[in-house]
């Protein structure tokens, strides 16, 4: 399971999610969007600075990873199914997000129902058809629903026995 079963992760890609991972978490915002716009804007990176479809890949992998670790795998016939809800408890209507955050959920969704051949053609689409404010907004909501998820407080997963 996770979004880079086509696609290897780079050494900096993995970098630059992780700085960026760190960044929102230190509430850095000036850092964040300088780094975000740096490389939502820079069409063929230099100097071995990685390309937004791998890092966007990254985090979502992350955020895929990350939920996987700390609920456990789907059992034989059963599926993640992602609910959004308020602090006090009412559900958030997916329709009603911003465009990126939508993106985010569901491309995110797609991967943890192991739709891969989905998750794909979400992330492609982003690579290829966002301009470059949406390219922008959907990797900042990537990363910090991944910091979020890194700071839910759950409970480990029960112990699996294996023969």
């Amino acid at each position: 399971m996770g979004s880079n079963a086509r696609r290897p992760t780079s050494s900096s890609a993995a970098a630059l999610g992780g700085r960026l991972v760190q960044l929102v978490g230190d509430r850095d915002a000036a850092r964040v969007s300088c780094e975000i716009s740096r490389l939502c804007a820079e069409p063929h990176p230099v100097g071995g600075r990685p390309v937004y479809g791998d890092v966007l890949a990254w985090v979502v992998d992350a955020i895929v990873g990350v939920v996987s670790a700390r609920l456990g795998a789907a059992g034989p016939g059963e599926r993640f199914i992602l609910d959004l809800r308020f602090t006090d408890g009412r559900y958030v209507d997916v329709d009603a997000l911003p465009a990126s955050a939508r993106w985010v959920l569901r491309t995110v969704s797609a991967f943890l129902a192991e739709d891969v051949a989905e998750g794909e053609r979400s992330l492609t689409a982003a690579e290829q058809q966002f301009d470059l404010t949406m390219r922008a907004e959907t990797l900042a909501d990537a990363i910090i629903w991944l910091d979020f998820v890194l700071d839910v407080d759950l409970p480990d997963p029960p112990d699996v026995t294996t023969a």
